[in-house]
């Protein structure tokens, strides 16, 4: 089997194994959600001026595991994922080069990690950037409003309360802490995470595709404060 061959059926397995691991989270972190995540990076990627410098299949297995150890579903593994995501490495002959990278991805794309200043963004790799910004495409617009919307109902997150004040500046410790004793609200939601997204995009592609997304999101909002009278 040549090269690209084997790559295309790692790829391939690779969707499918994380069909398997996201099978038993909630519709707004589930499969499609990775689907839609890995077809919008291969899209940012087609859009850059010199394609062949990304590694495709760093940047394919980093869209599909992205979700594999977010803090919101790391308790509803039962705690080999370490063990059988080296597994799927072992028998594709992934590299430790690889390895490594999608590692580096898939740990520090999220919202709460750039809340920390853990990473300088101004040296991560083209494929980090492409599939952070995937991830934050289906956090907004359409797609964005349903999924905020789904997880409050999961978690029982009160829409709008009358009077809540939400912080646009949280630190990574404030954050973390809304998430892990789940004091949020989803109308505040989309102003302390969702509508920062578009103006924290890395490549052109994902700032071309934020605006539509952030501007439908505006609206949306403007309008579900005039239904219920919020003005």
């Amino acid at each position: 089997m040549n090269s690209k061959c084997h790559e295309e059926t790692t790829v391939e397995d690779a969707r499918e194994f994380a069909r398997e691991i996201m099978s038993k989270n909630d519709p707004s972190h589930d499969f499609y959600h990775v689907e839609r995540v890995h077809n919008t990076a291969m899209q940012i990627a087609s859009n850059e001026s010199d394609p062949d410098k990304i590694d495709l299949l760093v940047l394919q297995l980093s869209a599909y595991f992205h979700d594999f150890f977010d803090l919101k579903y790391e308790k509803g593994h039962d705690g080999s994922l370490k063990e059988k995501l080296e597994h799927f490495y072992d028998a594709h002959g992934v590299s430790q080069e690889r390895r490594q990278k999608i590692s580096f991805i898939i740990r520090n794309l999220s919202f709460r990690k750039e809340l920390s200043n853990a990473i300088d963004l101004d040296k991560v790799s083209l494929e980090f950037k492409i599939v952070r910004d995937s991830d934050r495409l289906d956090a907004i617009g359409a797609v964005g409003i349903a999924r905020c919307f789904g997880y409050s109902c999961i978690i029982n997150r009160p829409f709008y309360i009358k009077n809540a004040k939400y912080n646009p500046n949280m630190t990574a410790d404030q954050y973390n802490a809304q998430t892990k004793e789940n004091t949020s609200i989803a109308f505040n939601h989309f102003y302390e995470k969702l509508l920062l997204l578009k103006d924290r995009m890395l490549t052109t592609s994902g700032r071309e595709m934020a605006e539509k997304r952030h501007n439908f999101m505006v609206e949306y909002l403007k309008n579900l404060e005039e239904e219920i009278n919020l003005l």
